[in-house]
C-alpha cells in the first residue's frame, strides 16, 4: 500500500512539472500567435509558396519530396507547412501556433528523456526548463520557417527515448523504431546526422553501458545509423552545392575559415551564458586576430581535456561538452554555407550539452546538505527566471521584419547586409524616409553593394525625386556594369525626366544582358511609342 502512494505521488510531482513546464513556455511564448511573418525565408517557406499555400495536395507532396529549394532536402518540414496552410491559410498566427505547440512537447519530451536515462527528476527538470526558455531558442519558436528546427528535435528525442527502451531490451524491432525515428528526423533537417555520435556518448553516461560492453561492440551497433547519416550529409553537400550556398576556398580561405570554426564556439558559450545581444543575423568574421583564435583554441583545448579527464569521474562533464562540441560540427562553419557566421537557431539541440554540464555542476553528494540545498534550488530558479524574463524580450523583436531588423541592425552595428534587409523592409511598410536612412548606414558599412544603391534609386522614384534616384542607379551600374536592373532604374529615372532617347538607349542596354527582362520590355516600348 505504502509503495503504491509513493508511486502515486511520484506520478503527481511529475505530471506537475510537465504542467509547469509546458504553462511557463506558454507564457513566455504565445504572443507570437499576433506576429506576422518574416522577410527572412518566410515567403518562400509560405506566403509566397504556391505549392505550400495549396494545402496538401499530390502535387505539393511530389513537390516536397523532390525539391531541395535552398540546398536542402527536407519533405517533412514541406509537408507541415502544407498542413498549416490546408488549416490557416496564409494568415501567419495559426502558423506560429503550431511552432509553439512543437517547442512544448519538446520540451516535455526532452524532460522525460533524461528523467527516464537518469532517474534525477529535478536536474531533468531544470535541463527541460532551460532548453524551453533559454533566449537563445527564440528563434527556432517565434519563426516560423525554422520548423525544421523543431521538427527534427522533435524526432531526435523521440530517437533516444526508443533508443533508451532499446539498451533496456535489445530487441530488432525496437532498434528499426529507432532507426526509423531518426530518418524521420533527418528528412525534417539534416543537422541530425550528428545523433549516432550522442547515442555513443549516452551510452557512456548515462547509460552505463561503457561498464558491461566494450566501445568497438557499440560502435559496430551503430554502423547502419553512421550509414545512414552518411547519405545524408552527401545528399546534403551536393543540394547546397548544386544551390550554389557552400562558400569556396578562395573566398574563405581554410586558416580563416578555421579561425572562425573556434572563435564561434566561444561566442556560442557566451551566448549560452550572457544571452544579451542575440541576432537573426551574424556576420562572418573576414578577420581573426591571433589573439582571438589562440586564445579560442587554448579554452577549447583546457575544457576538453578536463572533461576528459574526469570521464570516469564526473561523466556527465563528458558526455554534455562533447554533446555541445559534436552537435555543432555540421553548422560551425568547417564547410560554411551562405554568408552568416554564426545562428541562434543552431544551438537548439546542441545547448543540452551545456544545459548538462550546467544541471550537474554541484556533486551529488554535496546535495545533502541542507544549506547546500537551499543554495541550489535559489541558483536554479533564479537562472531560470532570468532566462525566462530575457526570452519575453527576445520573443519581441519577432513581431514582425521592421522590428526584427532593426533590434539586429543595432545590435550587430557592422553588417550592410542587415542594414540593406531593413531599408528593403521599411520600404515595403512605406516608410521611405527611414529607408533611406537604412540604406545609407549600409552604404557607410560596405559602399561597393551595388544592391543597396539600386534599391535606394526604387524607393527616390517613389518618392518622385528622379535625380536622386538617378544618381543611386549611376552609383550601382559603377560599382557593378552587368546589372539589368540598374540600366532598366535608371532609364525609368530618366524617362520621368523627360528624356526618352536616353531612356531608350538604357533600357535597350538592360535588355542586351537580359533579353527576357520583361519590365525592361514593357519600358522601351514607353520610351519608343
Amino acid at each position: 500500500m505504502s509503495r503504491t502512494l509513493k508511486m502515486i505521488k511520484k506520478l503527481d510531482i511529475t505530471d506537475a512539472i510537465v504542467f509547469v513546464l509546458a504553462a511557463a513556455a506558454m507564457i513566455v511564448f504565445l504572443p507570437v500567435k499576433d506576429f506576422d511573418f518574416v522577410s527572412f525565408d518566410d515567403a518562400i517557406h509560405i506566403s509566397n509558396n504556391p505549392h505550400v499555400l495549396a494545402g496538401l495536395t499530390a502535387e505539393g507532396i511530389k513537390w516536397a519530396f523532390t525539391t531541395t529549394i535552398e540546398g536542402n532536402w527536407v519533405p517533412l518540414m514541406w509537408l507541415s507547412h502544407m498542413v498549416d496552410a490546408a488549416i490557416y491559410g496564409a494568415r501567419p498566427g495559426g502558423h506560429h501556433m503550431t511552432n509553439l505547440i512543437i517547442h512544448l512537447i519538446n520540451t516535455v519530451l526532452l524532460f522525460l528523456l533524461f528523467k527516464e536515462m537518469t532517474g534525477a527528476m529535478w536536474r531533468a527538470a531544470f535541463i527541460a526548463a532551460l532548453f524551453s526558455l533559454h533566449p537563445a531558442h527564440v528563434e527556432s519558436v517565434a519563426w516560423v520557417s525554422e520548423r525544421k528546427d523543431l521538427l527534427s528535435a522533435l524526432f531526435w528525442f523521440l530517437t533516444m527515448l526508443v533508443y533508451v527502451r532499446y539498451t533496456q531490451r535489445l530487441s530488432l524491432k525496437t532498434y528499426i523504431s529507432v532507426i526509423i525515428f531518426f530518418v524521420l528526423g533527418l528528412m525534417s533537417k539534416p543537422m541530425l546526422v550528428t545523433l549516432p555520435f550522442v547515442l555513443l556518448l549516452i551510452d557512456n553516461w548515462p547509460l552505463g553501458r561503457l561498464k558491461e560492453t566494450v566501445l568497438a561492440k557499440l560502435i559496430i551497433e551503430k554502423i547502419p545509423l553512421f550509414a545512414i547519416a552518411g547519405a545524408f550529409s552527401v545528399i546534403t553537400y551536393y543540394a547546397q552545392k548544386n544551390y550554389k550556398a557552400v562558400v569556396s576556398l578562395t573566398e574563405l580561405p581554410f586558416p580563416l575559415r578555421m579561425g572562425n570554426v573556434v572563435v564561434s564556439y566561444v561566442k556560442y558559450m557566451e551566448n549560452a551564458l550572457i544571452p544579451t545581444e542575440l541576432s537573426v543575423f551574424y556576420p562572418r568574421i573576414e578577420a581573426v586576430e591571433a589573439w582571438q583564435w589562440i586564445g579560442a583554441v587554448v579554452l577549447l583545448s583546457a575544457i576538453s581535456i578536463c572533461a576528459a579527464l574526469a570521464v570516469k569521474r564526473s561523466p556527465y562533464l563528458f558526455t554534455g561538452w562533447f554533446w555541445f562540441l559534436g552537435t555543432m560540427v555540421p553548422v560551425i562553419g568547417i564547410v560554411q554555407v551562405g554568408a552568416q557566421g554564426m545562428a541562434d537557431r543552431y544551438t537548439y539541440i546542441p545547448f543540452i550539452g551545456l544545459f548538462i554540464m550546467a544541471a550537474y555542476a554541484i556533486p551529488s553528494k554535496l546535495n545533502e546538505r541542507l544549506t547546500v540545498k537551499i543554495f541550489s534550488v535559489a541558483m536554479a530558479l533564479a537562472i531560470i527566471f532570468a532566462s525566462a524574463a530575457l526570452s519575453v524580450w527576445q520573443v519581441g523583436y519577432w513581431k514582425n521584419s521592421t522590428v526584427l531588423l532593426n533590434h539586429a541592425a543595432e545590435t550587430i552595428k557592422t553588417s550592410a547586409l542587415l542594414y540593406y534587409n531593413l531599408g528593403t523592409a521599411l520600404a515595403g511598410e512605406g516608410k521611405y524616409k527611414e529607408s533611406i536612412d537604412a540604406f545609407d548606414k549600409s552604404i557607410a558599412i560596405e559602399p561597393t553593394r551595388a544592391d543597396v544603391f539600386i534599391n535606394k534609386g526604387v524607393v527616390y522614384m517613389r518618392i518622385y525625386e528622379y535625380e536622386k534616384a538617378a544618381e543611386s542607379f549611376r552609383k550601382a551600374i559603377t560599382i557593378k556594369p552587368d546589372i539589368p536592373e540598374a540600366y532598366n532604374g535608371l532609364g525609368e529615372a530618366m524617362l520621368s525626366l523627360g528624356r526618352r532617347e536616353k531612356a531608350a538607349a538604357l533600357f535597350q542596354k538592360a535588355l542586351s544582358i537580359n533579353p527576357n527582362y520583361s519590365r525592361a520590355q514593357s519600358n522601351l516600348a514607353i520610351a519608343l511609342h
